[in-house]
C-alpha cells in the first residue's frame, strides 16, 4: 500500500538512527549494527551518519570500539534539526510539482498542500528525539 506523505529514506534513516543512539546512550553504536537492525543499506546509512557527524549532531570514532553517538541530549535535538541536516532548509513550497503551473488562481488541491506542509513543519519543530523513545 502506498503512502501519500513521502519522506526520503535518508531523512528516515537520520530519525531512526538518532533514536537508536538515544536508546544506547552509554555506548558507541556502529553503522553495521544499525543497518542490520533497520534492514537497510550499510553504504547509504554510512553516508547519512557522516552527514550528521559533519553537522555536529553525532560524533564518530573509528576502530574496533568505534561507532557513532549523539553529541547532545536527545531532549535537545528536534526532528527539524535532523531533517535539515540531511535535506537542507525546510521548503514551504505549496505546489506538489514544485512550480506554479495552474492556469487558475486556485491550486487544484486547494489548501491541502499548505496544511500538510504546516503540520509536518510543526511536528518536526516540536518533536525531539527523546519524544520518540
Amino acid at each position: 500500500m502506498s503512502s501519500i506523505l513521502k519522506i526520503t529514506e535518508a531523512s528516515s534513516l537520520a530519525f531512526h538512527s538518532s533514536v537508536i543512539f538515544a536508546r544506547e546512550k552509554d555506548r558507541m553504536v556502529s553503522a553495521k549494527e544499525i543497518s542490520k537492525e533497520l534492514n537497510v543499506s550499510y553504504d547509504h546509512l554510512s553516508k547519512v551518519l557522516q552527514r550528521l557527524a559533519k553537522m555536529g549532531i553525532v560524533k564518530s570514532l573509528r576502530g574496533p570500539d568505534g561507532g557513532f553517538k549523539l553529541v547532545k541530549n536527545p531532549a535537545d535535538i528536534k526532528l527539524m534539526e535532523l531533517y535539515e541536516a540531511i535535506e537542507g532548509r525546510f521548503n514551504y513550497q505549496n505546489c506538489l510539482l514544485g512550480k506554479n503551473v495552474c492556469k487558475s488562481t486556485k491550486c487544484v488541491l486547494g489548501k491541502l498542500s499548505e496544511k500538510i506542509n504546516r503540520d509536518v513543519f510543526d511536528y518536526f519543530t516540536n518533536t525531539t528525539v527523546a519524544d520518540l523513545l
